[in-house]
């Protein structure tokens, strides 16, 4: 059992998060039906668009991720 730590005594206060350059976010990073919601179109359609190029995404195992900052920049633009 040493490989396990040791509680400690008294509290322990979390440490704030400080935001890092380059380092992502949960709210950057989107699922298809968080994408969906904002484009106001079906989960399908998002997942199609993404196989195709459309949107810009990455796929991790059979869930796909979209980062927000990469859809803001297609929409505006």
């Amino acid at each position: 059992m040493a490989a396990y730590a040791t509680p400690t005594t008294g509290s322990v206060e979390p440490t704030p998060a400080v935001p890092r350059p380059g380092v992502l976010t949960r709210d950057e990073v989107m699922t298809a039906r968080e994408v969906a919601h904002v484009l106001r179109m079906p989960t399908s359609t998002v997942y199609e668009l993404a196989r195709k190029g459309v949107l810009p995404a990455s796929r991790l195992g059979r869930t796909w991720r979209f980062l927000r900052p990469r859809l803001e920049e297609l929409l505006s633009g």
